[in-house]
């Protein structure tokens, strides 16, 4: 039986795996941005351009827990955001990602379980 490697790149270092994973996601996705923002509204991880990653870390946490529409922030010009929170080791984490099509749930979904394997093993 032959056993096929369904990951294109891997590392046994947590941060670059992390990258790689959201590197994954951003493209999979066709997003502008995609980052792993902890509590304090800090990038833990990011893909896609640095500005806006940052802005998506500094509202994550707001974000996840508001039930109204989001100002309008600088960088992101009118893209969708969503938000997917996580809780690893006991701390809250969040997955935030800016665009996306119809099937960004789906592959959100997907992401936050590689993420939690990822942050898991350490």
């Amino acid at each position: 039986m032959l056993l096929v490697e369904r990951r294109l790149r891997r590392s046994e270092q947590p941060t670059v795996a992390l990258r790689y994973q959201l590197e994954f996601t951003l493209q999979k996705g066709r997003l502008e941005a995609v980052v792993l923002a902890s509590e304090e509204g800090l990038p833990v991880a990011a893909a896609g351009d640095p500005g806006i990653c940052a802005e998506l870390a500094a509202v994550a946490p707001w974000l996840s827990r508001s039930v109204f529409s989001m100002p309008q922030l600088p960088l992101l010009r009118g893209a969708e955001l969503a938000c997917r929170p996580m809780r690893v080791h006991g701390q809250n984490l969040y997955l935030v990602t800016a665009g996306g099509s119809v099937a960004r749930d789906a592959l959100l979904a997907s992401s936050v379980s590689g993420l939690e394997r990822i942050l898991s093993q350490n």
